[in-house]
This record gives C-alpha cells, structure tokens and sequence, in this order.
C-alpha cells in the first residue's frame, strides 16, 4: 500500500516537499488556503485553513507553517504516523544569551564554530519569533515522542518563495545597477540553507522513521560577496560589487549581519549515505530561475516577508550618494 504524506503549506518548502515525496512514489497532498499555482492535479490538492479545518489524517504529516503551540495541538497521534515540523536556526542562542531576534538591539550571537543541534536554545515562551518556534518544538515532542522530526533550516533558497533573498541582487542586476555596496565589507556569513535539503531530510526521515531535531544546511556558508558573486555569475551580468565600510542600511543585505552565524547540517546529511552535499552556489540555480522568471512589478505584494524589512531595500538614490563618495 502506498504510503501518504499531507504537506501543509504551498510555499517553496512545500513545493520541493511535494516534489520530492511524489518522485519517491508517496501518495501526496498539499492543503494551503488557496490552490498554488504550480499543483499539476487537482487531486493533489485541499483546501486547508489551520485551526479551522479538520487538521490531516495520513501516515506523515509535514507542516511547514508551524509557529506555536497551538498548531500542534490539532494533530491527533493516533491518526498520524510521523509529525515533521519546519522550526529554524534562530532559535539557537550563544553563551550570553543573545539570539538573532534580539540581534539589532542587544547585540548578535557569538559561536566558536558552525552550530550544531548540541547548541543552547531559547526558552520556549510568547516573547519572539524564536521563543514561539521553540515552544512548537516543545509540543511536537511531548504530543509525538520519538514520532516527531524537527528541521532547523537557516536562510533558505529554492523556487516559489515568499521571502527570496536573492530578489535583493536579482533585481539590482535585472535593472541595470553595475556598481553594487556591501557593508561589513561584504564578508558576513548567515548559513544559506537549500530547500530541496529541507524536502529530502523530511522525506528520509519520514521512510525510515527517524525522530530528533536536525539541522538543514548548505555545505558552505558563503559570505555576502560570494553570493553575490554567484547570482551575477549566473544572470551573466558584469557588476562591480564594493566592500563598504559601516553599519548603516546602504549596502545592508538580507544577509549582512556583523560576523558569522554557521549551521552544521552534518547529522542530516548522515541519513543520505553517499548521496551528495551541495555548496550554495551549486544548487541556488532554481531559485534564479524562478525569480528571473517571474520578477514581479509590484515585488512588495510577491515578496511580503521582504517587504517587511524595516528598511528600503532598493534605495539606489542613497547608494548612488554613498558611491559618489568612494
């Protein structure tokens, strides 16, 4: 009999889930608001509205929207094989405490090396994003013991997103900008994490039924200057990308922190056997494509999670000023 997966969520997480589950011959489901775009059949899909609708029946069940406790709270055990949820990386916090959601305040996260899932965590609790994040973990595991898989990916990149950060270089290239500023002289690193690594570690764990938090990661974690690097490289666009120096919002980046924030995704990559591990800049192809594709008018409607950054991130007049000056 043919195993069942139902995905919540039609994002790019669960676009590559689907894909992934449905080439390894599993009976697949989508349930999200409304239809995506890119479900081929109708049968693949259900209309899902979280803590309205009745939640999922099937041998696993992959949420990627999770956020709280109460999302889970809507899984029956008994009518579930495995529970796989999407958590993420910040809800790691260093030695003095300090996670990324308070970074721009108290000050960024320090770690010795690439994070591992040994590493202290936030508290569960209502305070953030991270705190709200650990305490769905929390639920996932008491409600499903060793039934329960846990993902952390850090920032992620594939097809059908709705925070891509590649849109930051993307549309600068696609407008013609030829000099581009890069503040922390370019040299931050936040571990990029691939969303197809994300769909074969769910669908992995779901065959043969591991439990446990895991990382998700790139192989690397290149800095802000090798992204963009990469990006141009493949819309094949000639760009002169300038270190800076500063802090302030001209050449800041989706992925400009201070230092370094490092994922280990070795544990995860364990699962696979001898299958292959890929560095950024050999698997953010898609995600390219995709943008390059679709590079929407009005990005702020596509894009709401980058629209929502407490800056302008398109402010060329600022960095025309700020270059004028070099």
């Amino acid at each position: 009999m043919t195993a069942s997966v139902a995905i919540v969520g039609a994002g790019q997480i669960g676009f590559a889930a689907a894909q992934w589950f449905f080439g390894k011959g599993w009976d697949v489901t989508i349930l999200s608001r409304s239809r995506p775009a890119w479900v081929q059949f109708a049968r693949q899909w259900q209309p899902y509205v979280a803590g309205v609708d009745p939640a999922p029946h099937a041998d696993v069940v992959l949420d990627t929207i999770a956020y709280d406790e109460t999302d889970i709270a809507v899984y029956d055990p008994g009518a579930i094989g495995r529970l796989i949820v999407i958590s993420s990386a910040s809800v790691y916090c260093d030695d003095a405490d300090r996670t990324l959601d308070e970074g721009p305040v108290g000050g960024y996260p320090e770690f010795a090396g690439p994070i591992t899932e040994v590493q202290a965590t936030v508290a569960p609790g209502p305070a953030t994003y991270s705190t709200r994040k650990m305490r769905m973990e929390s639920a996932a595991c008491a409600r499903f013991g060793e039934r329960a898989t846990i993902l952390r990916p850090c920032a992620i990149h594939g097809a059908w997103s709705r925070h891509p950060r590649e849109w930051w270089f993307v549309k600068r290239l696609l407008d013609g900008r030829r000099r581009i500023p890069l503040i922390h002289h370019g040299r931050s690193r936040f571990q990029t994490t691939d969303v197809e690594q994300i769909a074969r570690t769910a669908q992995a764990a779901a065959a043969h039924g591991i439990g446990g938090v895991f990382n998700i990661a790139d192989s690397d974690c290149p800095n802000v200057l090798e992204i963009g690097e990469a990006i141009s490289g493949f819309l094949e666009r000639e760009v002169d990308l300038i270190p800076v120096e500063g802090t302030g919002l001209v050449g800041r980046t989706p992925w400009s922190l201070p230092g370094t924030f490092a994922v280990d995704g070795s544990k995860a990559m364990a699962m696979y056997g001898d299958n292959p591990w890929f560095p950024y800049a050999d698997h953010v192809q898609p995600a390219l494509q995709w943008l390059c594709q679709h590079a929407p008018t009005d990005w702020r409607a596509a894009f709401p999670q980058l629209a929502a950054y407490p800056w302008d991130l398109f402010d060329y007049a600022a960095e025309d000023h700020l270059l004028a000056a070099q």
